[in-house]
């Protein structure tokens, strides 16, 4: 009997290195208003993520915001440690990765809060977007991420 067409056994993957304490790669973010026409014609811009295994959504920094003339969406409510909640802009985007210049946008919007620019990262990378394919953290100072 024949496999069955599954995406997963043709799923795109990215490798890369770590320094045992963060994990930083290169997303496209998208504005969720532009994406017909960002398709046809605009590469995706490129930003620094850091993935954040204990984030539940993606966040962008107004230095996204900004550069990709997005407007907000209304607030979002962002929780860190402890009982403190603060609201942020919120923003609709789509995430993209790089592999082998092709564009694999992922196709669910995410509405994300805004985190401040001064972190040496663009794009918080959380749960919403890692949970829809396999982190495997290394050792050896490798990671691969599949989806």
């Amino acid at each position: 009997m024949p496999l069955p067409n599954w995406d997963f056994i043709h799923m795109p993957c990215i490798w890369g290195h770590h320094n045992n304490s963060q994990i930083f790669l290169d997303v496209g973010v998208i504005d969720a208003a532009s994406v017909p026409a960002i398709l046809r014609q605009t590469p995706v811009r490129m930003f620094k993520a850091l993935v954040d295994t204990g984030c539940q959504r993606t966040m962008i920094s107004s230095k996204v915001a900004a550069q990709l003339g997005m407007f907000a969406v209304g607030k979002t409510a962002i929780q860190g440690i402890g009982p403190a909640v603060t609201y942020h802009n919120a923003y609709l985007f789509h995430v993209a990765f790089m592999i082998a210049s092709v564009a694999h946008v992922l196709p669910l919007a995410i509405q994300g809060g805004e985190i401040a620019s001064a972190h040496g990262f663009d794009v918080l990378l959380g749960m919403d977007v890692l949970g829809i394919g396999s982190l495997k953290v290394e050792g050896n100072g490798t990671f691969s991420f599949s989806f």
